[in-house]
């Protein structure tokens, strides 16, 4: 199930950030300023465990105007389909017209997930991450 992120999400979101970026990990104090700026565009994924107790295993967040400012799974919970729902839930809502992503050049499974989505590259940013360039990746709705 998606759903609208709830700072109460907050612990969740953290501890999927940090095992999804461990190198530059946004803080919590960055996830409630994205929360306060674009709360209608911060969603998160809900899954069910064995215990069938609730567990938030993935998020997205992304502007108003359609760039992806972050996007995650945790690790346990990848390749199971939840990246593409989220990204699906970003392109059904009706006011985005097109969605933005940047990925590292060397990142080329991620650059084929966004590719079967209907992402294009778009541009390229020398140096976005410092040490590489960044791909920017764009779907434009067809409708």
């Amino acid at each position: 199930m998606i759903r609208p992120f709830s700072p109460s999400d907050l612990y969740s979101i953290l501890k999927i950030e940090q095992k999804s970026f461990p190198k530059s990990p946004y803080d919590s104090r960055t996830f409630l300023q994205l929360y306060a700026f674009c709360p209608e565009t911060f969603l998160v994924y809900v899954g069910t465990d064995v215990d069938q107790e609730e567990q938030i295993w993935g998020y997205i967040i992304f502007l108003p105007e359609g760039r992806v400012i972050s996007i995650a799974v945790l690790p346990t919970q990848r390749r199971k389909g939840i990246g593409r729902e989220l990204i699906q839930k970003a392109m059904e809502i009706s006011h985005i017209k097109r969605l933005q992503v940047e990925v590292r050049k060397s990142n080329v499974g991620a650059q084929a997930f966004y590719a079967r989505l209907g992402f294009r590259r778009y541009s390229m940013i020398p140096n976005y991450y410092g040490d590489e360039d960044g791909l920017l990746l764009e779907w434009v709705s067809q409708a």
